[in-house]
């Protein structure tokens, strides 16, 4: 039989303190129940970037919007047997959902060296956005995984689409 643990489930508002409580949550837990060292740095890595892509690119952030109390941001981390499921969730705007989906896929179609080969051109030439990011997490989080990045987008109004997204850590 499988195990199956619920590392952290948060559904609802996402700001540097509930990060920072989710995160060290994590921390104990990896350290107690998994022996895999670099399984768990790879783990607490990817549930960094995940953190920082909701509160960096959700495009609603407003705590008591009526969308957010309908569609709040989410992250969870799950345990089955030896691997991890990251499950991510936030509002986008429907006209920034084009440039994810090319950014996914083009991820998606890349073999693992392919990958590292963009990670490094990116981060030579990274700058800087409006959002205090480089870009570089979508690409972070397929480096890490080795697997493609599970996503789906449903539709909540003619402005704004809820983005989910899945990422599989194999041990």
């Amino acid at each position: 039989m499988k195990s199956y643990d619920v590392v952290v489930n948060h559904k609802g508002f996402v700001d540097l303190d509930i990060i920072d409580d989710m995160l060290h949550h994590l921390k104990i837990y990896l350290a107690q129940k998994e022996s895999d060292k670099i399984l768990r740095k790879r783990v607490y890595g990817l549930s960094v970037e995940c953190l920082d892509n909701i509160l960096k690119h959700s495009d609603l952030l407003e705590e008591e919007h009526e969308l957010i109390i309908n569609f709040p941001p989410r992250f969870i981390i799950e345990k089955i047997a030896e691997n991890y499921l990251i499950h991510t969730g936030n509002i986008i705007l429907n006209e920034n959902k084009l440039d994810v989906v090319f950014r996914l896929e083009e991820l998606n179609n890349l073999g693992a060296e392919e990958v590292n080969d963009l990670y490094k051109r990116s981060l030579a030439n990274a700058e800087i956005s409006a959002k205090g990011g480089a870009g570089l997490g979508l690409i972070v989080m397929a480096k890490t995984t080795r697997e493609k990045i599970r996503y789906d987008f449903e539709k909540i109004n003619e402005k704004f689409s809820y983005f989910a997204m899945q990422l599989n850590l194999k041990k």
